[in-house]
């Protein structure tokens, strides 16, 4: 089943194109990473998907629910950190979570309150503009998860949490995650993705360029170092390598495809030295943001 299938999706503000019709499914219990530049498209994509704001054309839904027709139900199975997190000032992190509580009918607030509480190192007696940015986005992540949603959608959830409380952040995920729930990541740390997700899209100027597996059995692209004194390799470019740099004597070069036919095709240049490793996700995130996709 799906949890979340996006078809077609556009937001257009007069003239600029903020989501040029994007096509996305989320399998249920997915951990599925969401990347891309400032502006990509990311955070609209995710308002859309709360109802924040309106498409201009397209379907955004969550399990069978329309985000905006049956916006009111799906608030009841989504837990959403948001990049920025705003509350009432003078509202107490006590206060937050209680009214999350009784929206959520849980039956067990106060147990659950005293875990996150303690897991998260928040102060549930101070006020909302007694918190540094940190604790707030703390708030944040605890007022997603403590009425065990069927759905997490995150926006940069680790932005101000120091090494310790990311790591609690992403055991309580995947503890989630193991029960079920399904998770959206949008972010631009790199390494969150890659150790994390299971499938991960890259977004840029509002548009879907590549959906990556990031799980264990994904074959990715090569990452081809080769030393030689005078390695003449357009022949290899007219293949679909793709030169990342280049000094007198090392060329580093890109290719997706077999390692058998890598072999064939670098047996007919005179080379010293060779250097095949798998690509990782900042090189593919470079490939991507950096001149454009591979060419297989």
């Amino acid at each position: 089943m799906e949890a979340i299938v996006i078809e077609g999706l556009t937001k257009k503000y007069k003239k600029n194109v903020a989501l040029d019709n994007i096509n996305l499914t989320v399998g249920q219990g997915e951990i599925f990473g969401f990347i891309g530049p400032n502006g990509a498209g990311k955070s609209t994509t995710i308002k859309c998907l709360l109802d924040f704001i309106k498409p201009t054309k397209g379907i955004a839904e969550i399990y069978g629910l329309d985000a905006q027709k049956d916006s009111e139900s799906l608030k009841r199975i989504i837990g959403y950190v948001p990049s920025d997190v705003h509350y009432y000032n003078n509202v107490t992190v006590e206060e937050i979570l209680k009214m999350t509580g009784k929206f959520h009918g849980i039956h067990n607030l106060k147990e659950m309150m005293a875990y996150y509480v303690e897991r998260f190192e928040l102060e549930p007696k101070k006020k909302m503009k007694e918190l540094s940015l940190g604790n707030r986005k703390k708030v944040a992540i605890v007022n997603s998860l403590i009425f065990d949603p069927e759905v997490l959608i995150l926006d940069e959830p680790t932005s101000g949490l120091d090494p310790l409380m990311q790591h609690r952040l992403f055991e309580e995920l995947s503890y989630h995650h193991d029960e079920g729930t399904t998770i959206f990541l949008s972010t631009h740390n790199l390494h969150e993705v890659e150790s994390f997700c299971t499938r991960t899209a890259f977004i840029r100027s509002g548009k879907i360029l590549s959906v990556e597996e990031m799980e264990t059995g994904h074959t990715p692209a090569k990452v081809v170092k080769l030393t030689g004194a005078a390695l003449q390799v357009e022949a290899l470019q007219a293949k679909g390598y793709r030169v990342l740099s280049r000094t007198d004597t090392d060329v580093s070069l890109l290719y997706q495809d077999s390692v058998k036919q890598l072999l064939t095709d670098l047996s007919f240049l005179e080379i010293d030295d060779v250097e095949i490793r798998n690509q990782n996700l900042e090189e593919k995130f470079l490939s991507l943001y950096d001149g454009g996709e591979l060419h297989e």
